[in-house]
């Protein structure tokens, strides 16, 4: 009987663990504050501005072997195709994901056309992290063209695209 309980509070304490782990819908840089600015390069060698003013960005932090991550890689490719035309920027920057070679392999097979950023280093990667309080994967961010964060969320669902086409369009409409 002593043994049951010990087993249920263990299940119960790593349950919640995972679910705080997990939980979607909280990001760390909250709605109303001005992202924060940082000058990348994508895996084309290409300069990618994180921040910058003038147009609305979906900023998605992410990492190669996270399921979420990757289950919103179509999505996140089809509002690029949708809304580039239109001024808005979707950026991926792959955090804990390897080396750049490595983000540029998975980048060509997932057929992401959007800036992909790799991480030059581990030291650039945790800098990174610390700077867009990213605690989870996947982070994400849409910022206006003033660079205003005007949604942020952790996490990924298929509802969640509803939602980013609803403030990407209310963005455009301003």
């Amino acid at each position: 009987m002593h043994k049951a309980i010990k087993v249920g509070v263990l299940t119960g304490a790593l349950v919640l663990v995972a679910g705080l782990f997990f939980s979607s819908g909280s990001a760390e840089l909250a709605k109303g504050q001005k992202m924060p600015a940082a000058a990348l390069t994508d895996i084309n060698g290409k300069e990618v501005k994180i921040g910058k003013t003038g147009r609305v960005a979906l900023v998605d932090f992410w990492a190669t072997w996270c399921g979420p991550c990757k289950a919103a890689i179509p999505h996140l490719q089809d509002l690029h195709n949708k809304y580039a035309k239109q001024g808005v920027d979707i950026i991926g920057v792959a955090l804990d994901s390897g080396a750049p070679n490595e983000v540029k392999q998975f980048a060509k097979e997932w057929k992401m056309t959007y800036p992909v950023v790799p991480m030059p280093s581990e030291r650039v990667d945790k800098e990174m992290m610390s700077k867009f309080k990213v605690e989870a994967f996947p982070t994400m961010y849409i910022v206006d063209k003033k660079g205003i964060i005007r949604f942020a969320h952790t996490g990924f669902s298929k509802d969640d695209v509803a939602k980013f086409n609803k403030v990407i369009g209310d963005l455009l409409a301003e």
